[in-house]
């Protein structure tokens, strides 16, 4: 008689179990409604599977913000390479503008006063040159480069 009533007991209180969160490995014979049929499996993968898909776009993102990076900053070294070669030259023609011009006072033809211009731009080439060392933006190098064009024009004919 005391078996019957705690086997009914056990049966009565069975509907009243709250499912939970539950893993079907953990559910027991007497452990009330399974997880698949409460649904709380089924809620628990969703879930998972939302928290799976957003580190996937998280991680996704992430990829592109690391793609757009590497590309600024291989764009960034493509610029400062075209700066070095932009002084380069800028400084390859002021080694022949002051070749030309030693080589014009060597042969005395030229006049002191168009000598002395010519010296005077090469001067302030060299400064300005000089000022803006390695790190040049574009602006200062179309200035440099204008500048370099005067001193060429200053000894022209020279």
């Amino acid at each position: 008689m005391i078996r019957r009533i705690a086997a009914l007991a056990i049966l009565a209180a069975l509907p009243g179990c709250a499912p939970g969160a539950c893993d079907p490995s953990q559910a027991g014979f007497l452990s009330g409604i399974g997880c698949e049929t409460s649904g709380s499996y089924t809620t628990r993968n969703r879930y998972q599977q939302s928290a799976l898909a957003q580190e996937s776009g998280n991680a996704l993102q992430a990829r592109a913000a690391a793609g757009e990076e590497r590309s600024r900053a291989a764009d960034a070294l493509v610029t400062r390479d075209q700066a070095r070669s932009r002084l380069n030259a800028v400084d390859a023609d002021t080694r022949r503008l002051r070749a030309r011009l030693a080589a014009a006072r060597a042969r005395g033809t030229a006049d002191s006063g168009r000598l002395g211009a010519a010296q005077a731009e090469l001067d302030a080439l060299q400064q300005e040159r000089t000022r803006l060392g390695s790190s040049t933006s574009d602006a200062d190098l179309r200035a440099l480069e204008a500048r370099r064009r005067r001193a060429a024009e200053a000894m022209g004919g020279i």
